[in-house]
């Protein structure tokens, strides 16, 4: 091997090797940003990969102030653009679909780079290209999975610009100054001038950017993931390097349609490594189509690459097959070793819904680790007299269901494996009436039902003034009692003063703080709540716990009971009554009307209903049991919680994206993982809520990976599920 050939196979190894890298690491940004920002990502991406040859501009144009070959003219800009908007060109594509799709498209770029060299009397013109080119994008679309083949549509016209831009580009770089000009952009001070150029052709894709709205800018510039901010370093600076390598080496050696049937073997090295590391499983029918694809670009490109007998000069050279596959070989082995690297690296980063599962396991450790010192007391634990559940709702509420089951998973999580209930007003006359709980036996432990109505927002008497009195009856009895997780909400100021101060009263006639405190505790589900009950009930142990429903899941989304196959795009789940604020938009029409009224959300389909329209949406005639859960109670006593969870699954179905002024929808939705927005009802619980319970693990933080926004009003509700519908975070675990 000469040392020329030995030069040429380098710089062709490491032209593909910083190649490979720029696109590999871009495909990691774009993979972990949202896609609701995918034209800033794009246009930040692009303007840092030119930026970097930009400085290299500025720092030579420092050291030589005079340099001919660091003159901005109209010849530099023009090709400045075309090299900066070729980028972001393919940027786009592989922002829209799978980067091993965009390099297979891109494979026709000789043939653009042909008709250009034909026109300009380099080359002679082969009528074949319009008949090959058409086999390429056949094959390049048949070489994607069938699924992604629409949404790929987009991503192969963005990689089809760019094939434009590169071949204006290298042929400008090539052929737009004369051999006697000391003026060339083949050489690093031609490539740091072009980047500066292209640099600056992207200003107005800026202004407009912001002109149309599309200026979520700060965030990127303020970003603190650290592995987003390495692939964006990472990708820039290999953009710098392999194009310094294809416009100074390269392009230098050979004409353009050389440079880019090189290309072609560039991108067959790299689309196989995205194959074999980047894609999942592909088909038959998927690597034949890959492989006619590269056949057919690599021999039409030695077809049409015959020069035009004439008198020029063009100094172009050939290299030897045997160097090109044997580089071929040693760059699969190399950009497969970075692959398998980054890939066993990242299989360490947890998915999404890895921290899904782990933030409902985080939010069920807390809630029994909040409770232990009373639920793990063997006193209690090994007490002859069964637990005593007081009140578990048995309505069609399936939020307040919810609450009851999460109950039952909690005791039986914690060893209470028997318990037995009594009945005030929510359990339908399911259980035995409570009464003043005479015919209750003494000792053990009494857990009160949680949810929603300690106030006077409901039935204050039946409800709140029942359970403040009973806390009393039932520690005569020996009994330690626990409210389970309560929203705090009084209406009217006296009735929350004075029915403090009464229970203060007639819990201190009866025991020291000490003894209270030990024998009566409260549970909070929201911080404003737990403020105001421990500075209102002092003589208790008042605690900040989630909501206990967090103690079911997670559940699967299935259309296994769904008697609707088909899925609207949105549904809907609204409550009617006082606690909610958006009353006067729960109905149909109005809905359409809002949905209609913006272009962004014109036309999408939906859903309107409640927990009582589930009966809609059931198949009662599939024999099936009940979802796979996590913990399944094995004694749900006489309520039919497989019916409710089924029924509720199946509603569920009914629409792709939930939007909910419910809080237990919300959380049964968090549960399932499936995507929702919520806005909140009249004293802000859905929020305050789901604040406690995710604030307990680090793992809950990122709302993209737990599947939900929150909104102010339907209005903007309606927008944020649009742009959930496409963003595919979303919709991949």
């Amino acid at each position: 091997m000469e040392v020329a050939d030995v030069y040429k196979f380098f710089s062709f190894f490491f032209w593909a090797l910083f190649t490979f890298c720029s696109h590999f690491f871009a495909k990691q940004y774009f993979s972990r940003t949202s896609t609701s920002h995918v034209t800033e990502n794009v246009i930040f991406l692009t303007s840092l990969q030119v930026g970097c040859g930009a400085v290299l501009y500025v720092v030579m144009k420092l050291r030589n102030m005079h340099s001919k070959s660091l003159i901005m003219d109209y010849k530099t800009i023009l090709l400045g653009a075309c090299h900066s908007y070729g980028m972001m060109m393919t940027n786009s594509s592989m922002a829209q679909t799978t980067a091993s799709l965009t390099h297979l498209v891109k494979m026709s770029e000789p043939f653009y780079t042909t008709i250009i060299m034909a026109i300009m009397g380099k080359i002679n013109f082969n009528c074949k290209i319009i008949f090959i080119m058409m086999i390429i994008l056949a094959t390049a679309v048949g070489s994607e999975p069938i699924s992604d083949a629409r949404s790929s549509l987009v991503g192969i016209g963005f990689a089809l610009v760019s094939n434009l831009c590169y071949a204006l580009r290298n042929t400008g770089t090539k052929y737009f100054y004369s051999e006697e000009s000391s003026k060339s952009a083949t050489t690093l001070e031609g490539f740091a001038a072009i980047s500066f150029g292209g640099l600056l052709s992207l200003i107005p894709m800026w202004l407009f950017s912001y002109l149309f709205g599309y200026d979520n800018y700060s965030d990127l510039l303020t970003s603190s993931n650290d592995q987003i901010n390495y692939f964006l370093i990472i990708s820039s600076i290999s953009h710098a390097l392999y194009n310094i390598i294809s416009l100074t080496i390269i392009l230098s050696f050979f004409n353009p349609v050389q440079h880019a049937m090189l290309n072609v073997g560039k991108r067959t090295s790299i689309i196989l490594v995205f194959y074999l590391f980047s894609q999942r499983p592909f088909t038959i029918l998927n690597l034949i189509s890959a492989i006619i694809c590269l056949l057919v670009s690599i021999v039409g490109v030695r077809v049409m690459a015959v020069k035009k007998h004439s008198e020029v000069s063009d100094k172009s050279e050939e290299i030897s097959w045997k160097y090109m596959v044997s580089g071929i070989l040693i760059l699969l082995f190399s950009l497969s070793s970075i692959s398998w690297t980054v890939s066993n690296f990242q299989k360490g980063v947890p998915t999404a819904r890895d921290n899904w599962l782990q933030c409902i396991d985080d939010i069920q450790e807390n809630i029994m680790s909040r409770l232990s010192d009373h639920l793990t007391n063997p006193a209690l634990l090994n007490h002859p007299t069964h637990l005593l559940l007081i009140d578990p709702a048995y309505g069609g509420n399936v939020g307040d269901n919810l609450i009851a089951y999460g109950e039952l998973v909690l005791m039986e999580r914690m060893g209470f494996l028997n318990h037995t209930e009594c009945h005030i007003i929510q359990s339908q006359g399911l259980s035995k009436w409570c009464n003043n709980f005479t015919h209750v036996p003494d000792g053990g432990l009494a857990w009160w039902h949680g949810g929603g109505n300690w106030g006077d927002l409901w039935d204050r008497k039946a409800l709140t003034l029942r359970r403040m009195r009973s806390f009393i009856q039932l520690v005569k009895k020996g009994k330690t009692v626990i409210g389970m997780p309560q929203s705090f909400h009084y209406q009217n100021k006296v009735n929350q003063t004075g029915d403090a101060s009464d229970w203060m009263e007639a819990i201190a006639a009866e025991y020291s703080a000490a003894e209270s405190k030990a024998k009566m505790v409260l549970t909070w589900r929201q911080n404003e709540s737990y403020d105001q009950a421990a500075a209102l009930y002092p003589l208790l142990d008042n605690r900040l716990v989630p909501d206990v429903a967090f103690m079911i899941g997670p559940i699967e989304e299935t259309f296994t009971w769904s008697l609707k196959k088909e899925q609207a795009e949105l549904i809907f789940l609204l409550r009617n009554d006082k606690e909610s604020r958006h009353m006067g938009k729960r109905n149909v029409d109005k809905l359409r009307a809002i949905i209609d009224s913006n272009n962004e959300t014109k036309g999408l389909s939906f859903e309107m209903v409640d927990w009582w329209d589930r009966g809609r949406f059931f198949d009662k005639t599939v024999d099936e049991p009940g979802p796979e859960l996590k913990y399944k109670v094995l004694d749900e006593g006489k309520f039919d919680y497989q019916h409710m969870f089924k029924s509720s699954i199946a509603m569920f179905t009914g629409g792709k994206v939930l939007i909910t002024d419910r809080l237990h929808s919300s959380i049964l939705a968090f549960l399932m993982h499936k995507p929702h927005v919520y806005v909140d009802q009249m004293y802000g619980k859905i929020r305050k809520t789901r604040e406690v319970a995710f604030d307990v693990s680090e793992k809950c933080g990122d709302r993209e990976e737990m599947k939900f926004d929150e909104a102010e009003n339907i209005e903007e509700a309606v927008v944020k599920a649009a742009r959930i519908l496409r963003d595919k975070k979303y919709w991949t675990d």
